[in-house]
């Protein structure tokens, strides 16, 4: 090849590429919207469905593969407002156990203990067999709700961990009276954590709010005076 047809191949690879990646990135966008409006919609029709059934959902979001799924639990699940509360039961709960050999908690001795935890099922209606998995190029960039710090919880930094158990869940509850958790939900690009969509769902009226702009989960309810107003 000669010079010249070189710097035409370079010239006509340097167009294609000034055209194909916007387009690349508006289809990122339109991917990010849709799996946010999807949790949108899923959230609207778990509060109704709530109510109706008198039953807690549970959203369990697996940061590190990027998945979720909803799951049904007992109305009279505890739901934590710190994690330090979170934290403390957990412990209690590890030291109850200790109390047990294998064999007890096998034979059902702890069922007790173990029904405190709530117990959350899949559920078997068509639309929510299955887990769902965000799209290609995609991942959450963190969950937050009171259970979590103003950060929320993040995916591991590295990828998934070796071990299951390691991997990172994140829950947000809808209750029987069809109110959920403030609950916010932050999707970006896999390789830009600045490009992406957030889902805002509010706590007692449950409206939910869907947009491109990043929420600082602190500031969202700071409309809320922390006393009550005093009664003369």
């Amino acid at each position: 090849m000669t010079l010249i047809e070189i710097l035409v191949t370079i010239a006509i690879m340097a167009v294609i590429a000034a055209i194909g990646i916007p387009a690349l990135g508006g289809i990122l966008d339109l991917q990010q919207r849709a799996a946010a409006k999807e949790l949108a919609q899923t959230y609207t029709w778990l509060q109704d469905e709530a109510a109706l059934r008198n039953v807690v959902f549970r959203m369990s979001f697996n940061l590190d593969r990027s998945t979720w799924q909803v799951e049904v639990g007992d109305p009279n699940t505890l739901v934590f407002g710190t994690p330090e509360e979170r934290q403390d039961f957990d412990d209690d709960i590890s030291s109850a156990m200790t109390r047990f050999t294998q064999r007890e908690i096998e034979e059902g001795q702890a069922d007790e203990i173990k029904n405190k935890t709530g117990r959350f099922e899949g559920l078997t209606d068509l639309a929510f067999t299955t887990t769902k998995s965000l799209p290609n190029d995609t991942r959450f960039l963190y969950v937050y709700t009171p259970q979590y710090d103003n950060e929320g919880l993040r995916p591991h930094k590295g990828g998934p961990p070796d071990e299951a158990d390691e991997e990172r869940i994140a829950y947000s509850y809808v209750f029987p009276d069809g109110t959920s958790e403030h609950t916010v939900i932050r999707i970006v690009n896999l390789d830009d954590s600045e490009a992406g969509w957030t889902v805002e769902v509010m706590p007692m009226a449950g409206a939910i709010k869907l947009g491109p702009d990043l929420i600082d989960p602190s500031e969202s309810l700071a409309w809320i005076p922390e006393n009550a107003p005093e009664i003369n």
